[in-house]
């Protein structure tokens, strides 16, 4: 009976752990738009194979837009692509920061690098005349964001580890933001 009131109290202990850290888990970092959960809020639950597969498509998302933003910041030919491109760099890289620092204290290993279809994109960008840079950025983060927001709610909807459930909607908001900014880019 004693082991038996001893796993009860653990179960307790960590139900009560989790549902204190849901309420208070995620800290926006300050300017970024974009929040990130910390790593220790709350018990480590080891990652399903579906938290570890967002974790690294999301981390290769953001390396692929942190470089479209880069180029975008040098090649766009207006002021608007400009913006976004300098906001995806920064919201995208600090994020990607807090991304990382989850998945090594959940031991999930990142890929390191863009995948081919992410490094065809990147050469179309940065063939792209100036004339027709905006508009393939445009379309390309576009797309991308749209993908990255079905992802993340999928994530939220069936993720089982609570921390990468809770980084996933920290960063959510922000990514709508992100899409609702090219969306306007395009319109214009």
């Amino acid at each position: 009976m004693s082991t038996r009131r001893s796993c009860l109290s653990l179960l307790t202990a960590a139900l009560a752990v989790t549902a204190s850290a849901g309420c208070g888990g995620a800290v926006t970092t300050a300017g970024t738009g974009l929040a990130a959960a910390s790593p220790t809020a709350t018990a480590t639950v080891q990652p399903s194979d579906r938290d570890k597969v967002w974790l690294r498509r999301i981390h290769r998302g953001n390396l692929a837009e942190i470089q479209a933003g880069r180029l975008a910041e040098k090649k766009g030919a207006t002021q608007q692509v400009k913006s976004i491109g300098e906001m995806l760099v920064k919201d995208h890289g600090e994020f990607d920061t807090k991304l990382v620092e989850l998945a090594e204290t959940l031991r999930v290993k990142l890929p390191e690098g863009l995948t081919e279809a992410q490094r065809e994109q990147a050469k179309r960008l940065e063939a792209a005349s100036t004339g027709t840079f905006d508009r393939e950025f445009v379309s390309q983060m576009t797309a991308a964001h749209k993908v990255a927001i079905a992802a993340t709610k999928q994530e939220i909807d069936r993720g089982s580890s609570p921390q990468v459930v809770e980084l996933a909607k920290s960063a959510l908001p922000a990514v709508e933001d992100h899409l609702s900014l090219l969306e306007k880019a395009a319109g214009s």
